[in-house]
């Protein structure tokens, strides 16, 4: 008759060989993370000012945009900032300028507002 199922030892080895591995993995994991979250709110802030850029271009009429009603995913910290735009699509004065979104690892993007208008991410 033959042996049926695992011995202890063979589980035992089995199971910390998977800790091991995630343990190895994990930190890349939460620098993937990071990186998905960095990358994807500077898309949306981007979105955000090019939006009301545009709708102040279409409206004739000044339009503005706070940086703080960005909401921010797990880890990530944010210059605030008011951008303005007139019913030219240029920022008045003062109305440019640069947010810059940081991760806990120091990885970090920043979106500008030129005082030609132009909304570009770096």
């Amino acid at each position: 008759m033959g042996r049926r199922g695992f011995t202890l030892i063979e589980l035992s080895v089995v199971i910390g060989l998977v800790g091991l591995l995630t343990l190895v993995a994990f930190p890349s994991l939460m620098a993937f993370r990071e990186r998905i979250y960095l990358e994807t709110t500077s898309q949306q802030l981007l979105t955000d000012l090019r939006r009301t850029q545009a709708e102040a271009l279409c409206a004739g009429t000044d339009r503005s945009y706070n940086s703080s009603s960005l909401s921010l995913p797990g880890g990530l910290a944010s210059d605030e900032k008011q951008f303005k735009f007139s019913g030219s699509g240029a920022p008045p004065p003062g109305g440019s300028g640069t947010v810059r979104l940081q991760g806990r690892t120091g990885r970090g993007r920043s979106v500008i507002v030129s005082s030609a208008g132009r909304v570009r991410l770096e």
